[in-house]
């Protein structure tokens, strides 16, 4: 039987490790090449007897020898204005290298939306249609793992922060995302190509969240409100350009969500983890169950 090889692109963040994990538990059909911009990680990797690739998104140059041979690729991209350039040399040299498949890891977008890392996301998701490379594309809510994993962690400090009011914001996990992101790997265009997947578990405030946390870990957990404006200084004083425009954009999606002028995001129910996998996502009190206890 013959295997399509699948680069896993951010392997050590947050969504890529459980891809990895994924893998781990299932990977029929495929093998599997990790990607590190460091050398060390991509070393440690290799003694492990892995398969690593040494993957600098900000020097194309590195790119053809981690796309020699890959059929499938997981893409995703740091949190910084060079996505845009990034993305468009990844997806040039996938072309050249004759990649059948690329699974984008973008933003649950409206397509109109008025931040400026979302209309990113969509130019990059354009461009890549427009490839002629197999696509698909996971468009994840606010992801419960970077928003409520803290350190030290919320169950010693006993409050989280949200910097919306307490306004509903549609959430899912980490890993449901990296479950949906694994299947379409393993398996394929032929069942995957052309789709956009949705994943928003369920909508929740953050004094609803505050009350699952409280009553997972046994104890008391309250959501404290910030108002965005109060990181204008802090964002304005990053020194690097990519970084502070990110950030600037950020800062303008959690003063459009405090106003109450982000639908898409904070009202939509939409859970295509049921579509890919047959079982519907984790809701946030089985999240809490398995993250802080």
């Amino acid at each position: 039987m013959t295997t399509a090889k699948v680069l896993v692109i951010g392997a050590t963040g947050t969504v890529g490790s459980q891809v990895v994990k994924e893998f781990d538990r299932n990977k029929e059909g495929i093998t599997i090449r990790l990607a590190t911009s460091r050398a060390k990680a991509a070393e440690k990797w290799r003694i492990e007897g892995r398969e690593a690739v040494v993957l600098d998104l900000n020097r194309p140059e590195t790119f053809a020898k981690a796309l020699e041979d890959v059929d499938r690729v997981f893409l995703l991209t740091g949190y910084t204005s060079d996505m845009l350039f990034q993305s468009k040399k990844l997806v040039d040299a996938a072309v050249d290298a004759g990649v059948g498949h690329i699974v984008h890891l973008g933003v649950f977008t409206s397509g109109r939306d008025l931040m400026p890392h979302f209309a990113w996301h969509d130019l990059i998701e354009t461009y890549i249609r427009a490839s002629g490379v197999a696509w698909t594309h996971l468009h994840p809510n606010v992801i419960a793992d970077t928003s409520l994993k803290t350190d030290p962690p919320i169950s010693e400090t006993g409050f989280f922060t949200a910097f919306t009011k307490d306004l509903p914001q549609g959430w899912v996990c980490a890993a449901d995302i990296a479950a949906v992101a694994a299947a379409v790997l393993r398996e394929g265009p032929e069942k995957h190509g052309g789709a956009d997947y949705w994943l928003s578990t369920e909508v929740l405030t953050g004094t609803e969240v505050a009350d699952i946390l409280t009553s997972a870990s046994g104890k008391e957990i309250r959501c404290e409100v910030i108002d965005p404006s109060n990181f204008e200084d802090q964002v304005a004083g990053i020194t690097d350009a990519g970084q502070r425009a990110y950030m600037e954009s950020a800062l303008i999606t959690m003063k459009l969500t405090a106003a109450g002028q982000m639908t898409a995001q904070t009202t939509v129910v939409r859970d295509d983890v049921l579509t890919v996998l047959g079982r519907p996502g984790t809701k946030m009190a089985e999240w809490a169950r398995l993250n802080l206890i």
